[in-house]
């Protein structure tokens, strides 16, 4: 399988890179953590968590990325980079779907990142077979809704509990086509 590419790309004013985590990012996945605010966890985590340790880090940013798939939005050189937006898929138990799940850094919200993160992870996931791409999100979580409403995604309510369940099916990726050989005369 092929490694996930860095990908440049421009929000709004600001030069960032796509790219897998990995080992390495667990001091910019921790500061990340602790610039959001008491809602963004809540939204995120689905409870207050207080901190980000360091073993809870290096597990977040050391995944197989070969079976799950882990992408952040960084800006600066990389020496120096600063993470502004992460999107996770994690393969289920059935083996067939996985469960997404994104947060942007609340000063780079409305530029795309979410989506530009969906996109790939979506692209990431059809191309290794999986059925469909699943998440929950709180039903007052009017932008990650926006966005899973513009990618297709089926929208259910639980009841009594203000989670929404998104569900995406995925068809599979199309075959690339072989060029026609003109067939020789005899």
């Amino acid at each position: 399988m092929n490694p996930l590419p860095v990908t440049p790309r421009k929000f709004g004013r600001q030069d960032c890179v796509i790219r897998p985590l990995h080992a390495g990012d667990e001091p910019r996945l921790q500061e990340f953590f602790h610039s959001h605010t008491p809602d963004t966890i809540y939204e995120r985590y689905g409870c207050l968590v207080s901190t980000m340790t360091a073993e809870r880090a290096a597990a977040l940013v050391n995944v197989d990325q070969t079976r799950d798939c882990a992408l952040g939005i960084f800006t600066g050189p990389p020496a120096a980079e600063t993470l502004l937006a992460v999107g996770r898929y994690c393969l289920d138990t059935s083996g067939e779907a996985a469960e997404l799940a994104f947060v942007v850094r609340e000063n780079m919200r409305g530029l795309g990142m979410g989506t530009a993160l969906l996109r790939l992870l979506t692209k990431t996931a059809r191309a290794r077979g999986l059925a469909r791409l699943w998440a929950q999100t709180n039903n007052h979580n009017a932008d990650m809704l926006g966005i899973f409403r513009r990618a297709g995604f089926t929208l259910v309510p639980e009841p009594d509990n203000g989670i929404i369940c998104a569900t995406l099916p995925l068809a599979p990726a199309p075959a690339a086509k072989k060029p026609r050989t003109a067939a020789r005369r005899a």
